[in-house]
C-alpha cells in the first residue's frame, strides 16, 4: 500500500468515524425519546407502519381496503391514532402482493416489537450477504446517513442490499443461490428492474432461470394466499399511482426525498412531460450502460455493481433518500480501489458529497437545487471508468476482509 493510500483511508476513516458516532446518536436519541441533535420527525417508522397495516388488515379481514388508497389511509389513522398525532391524508401501500407475502407475520406481532424484528433481521441479513465481505467498510455502510434514514423511515432498504450484492456477488460461485435471492428482490420492483437485463447480458442463464423461477414461485403463492382480485386490485393501484392525479399527489408530499431525474426537473420547473423526457433519457442511458458492462469480458464485478446500483437510480421515477443505502456499499468498493489505483480529479470531493446526500440532498431539493442525480450520474461514470479489471488489484483493506 502506498503513503498516499494510507492517508486516503485514514482520512475517509476519520470522517466516516465522525458521522458515524453522530448518527448513531441520533437514532438512538429518537427511538428512545433521548435530546434532540437533528432533524425532528412527526412520526418514527411511518413506511413500516404502512406495511405493518397492511398485514393487520389481511388478519382482520380487510385485505380488499389495502390497495383502496382512501380507505387504508383511513385504516391507518384508526389503527395508529396514538402514533400520528394528527390525520393524515396519503398512506397507499402500492407494493405487489408478493412483499405483504413476505411481511405478513409480523402483523403478528405488536407493532414496536415488528418494527424491531424487521430491521434486525433485514440488517442482519444484509451483514451476512454483503457487510462480511468488509467489515470496516460495513460498519461505515451502517452508520451512514443513508442508513438512518433507513431505520427512522422503517424501510426495506437492508434487505435490498442483502439480496442485490448478495445475488450479485453469486452468480459465478452459485448461479442457483444468486437467481433465487435475485428473484427475492422483485418484492421491489423499481430496484429490481434492470437485474434481469445484467442477467441475460452476462449470459447468467441459470442464474436467470432460476430469478424468473422465484419470482413465478412467489407469485403464485401470494395468489394462493391474498387470491386473484387481490392481484387484480395491485394492478389496478400501479395504474393510478401513475396517473397525473396521482403521481402529483405524490411529487408533493415526498419530493424532498426524491432522487430521480423526474423529480429534479420539476423542481426545477419543467413541466411534466418535459421532465418525464428527461427521466425517459436517464432510463436509455441506464440500459445501454447495464447492458455493455455487463456484456464486457473480464470486468470488475465491484466495478459492474456499481454501474448496475447506479442505472438503478437512473431508470426508476420513484426512488428516495434511504434507498440510496443501495449505493453505499459500492461506494466503499470504488473508495478502496481509487486509493489503490488513484482518484480521478474531484473523486474524492464525489464520495463525499456522495455519502452526506442522503440528508444534504433533501435540504437541497426544499431550495430547488436537486444535485442527487447529477452526483448518483457522476459516481456512476466514474464505476464505468472502472470497469477494466486491472490485474485484478489487492486493493487496501480487503485481503483482511476474506
Amino acid at each position: 500500500m502506498t503513503p498516499g493510500a494510507r492517508t486516503d483511508l485514514r482520512i475517509a476513516a476519520v470522517f466516516c468515524g465522525i458521522s458515524g458516532v453522530y448518527h448513531a446518536l441520533y437514532v438512538i436519541f429518537m427511538l428512545s425519546g433521548g435530546p434532540r441533535i437533528g432533524p425532528a420527525l412527526d412520526v418514527l417508522f411511518p413506511d413500516y407502519l404502512v406495511f405493518d397495516a397492511a398485514a393487520r388488515a389481511y388478519f382482520a379481514g380487510k385485505l380488499a381496503i389495502v390497495y383502496d388508497i382512501d380507505a387504508f389511509t383511513k385504516y391507518q389513522n384508526v389503527l395508529f391514532a396514538d402514533r400520528f398525532g394528527g390525520t393524515v391524508l396519503f398512506r397507499p401501500f402500492l407494493y405487489p402482493p408478493i412483499w405483504l407475502l413476505m411481511v405478513l407475520p409480523l402483523g403478528l406481532l405488536s407493532v414496536g416489537a415488528a418494527y424491531a424484528v424487521f430491521m434486525i433481521v433485514t440488517a442482519a441479513a444484509a451483514t451476512l450477504l454483503e457487510g462480511r465481505r468488509d467489515p470496516w467498510g460495513w460498519l461505515a455502510v451502517v452508520t451512514s446517513p443513508a442508513a438512518v434514514w433507513v431505520v427512522l423511515a422503517g424501510q426495506n432498504t437492508f434487505l435490498s442490499v442483502a439480496l442485490f450484492y448478495g445475488g450479485l456477488r453469486l452468480l459465478d460461485r452459485a448461479p442457483v443461490a444468486a437467481g433465487i435471492l435475485l428473484g427475492l428482490l422483485a418484492y421491489k420492483p423499481q430496484i429490481w428492474v434492470l437485474v434481469p437485463l445484467a442477467l441475460l447480458a452476462a449470459r447468467q442463464w441459470r442464474a436467470l432461470a432460476w430469478t424468473i423461477g422465484t419470482v413465478a414461485a412467489l407469485s403464485l403463492a401470494s395468489l394462493g394466499v391474498f387470491g386473484l382480485d387481490f392481484w387484480l386490485a395491485f394492478l389496478d393501484a400501479a395504474r393510478e399511482a401513475g396517473s397525473p392525479q396521482v403521481a402529483e399527489t405524490m411529487f408533493r408530499r415526498i419530493y424532498m426525498h426524491m432522487t430521480t431525474l423526474l423529480a429534479a426537473g420539476r423542481i426545477l420547473g419543467l413541466s411534466s412531460a418535459a421532465a418525464g423526457v428527461l427521466q425517459l433519457a436517464g432510463a436509455v442511458l441506464a440500459v445501454a450502460a447495464v447492458w455493455f458492462a455487463f456484456r464486457r469480458p473480464a470486468a470488475s464485478t465491484d466495478a459492474r455493481i456499481a454501474v448496475l446500483a447506479t442505472a438503478t437510480f437512473l431508470v426508476s421515477p420513484y426512488t428516495l433518500n434511504y434507498d440510496l443505502l443501495l449505493l453505499m456499499p459500492a461506494a466503499v468498493a470504488m473508495f478502496r480501489r481509487g486509493a489503490a489505483q488513484g482518484f480521478h480529479p474531484g473523486e474524492r470531493v464525489l464520495y463525499f458529497a456522495l455519502w452526506l446526500i442522503p440528508t444534504l440532498g433533501m435540504v437541497l431539493n426544499r431550495l430547488d437545487l436537486p444535485i442527487m442525480p447529477l452526483l448518483i450520474l457522476l459516481f456512476g461514470m466514474v464505476a464505468w471508468s472502472r470497469l477494466p479489471d486491472v490485474a485484478k488489484v489487492e486493493l487496501p483493506g480487503a485481503t483482511a476482509a476474506r
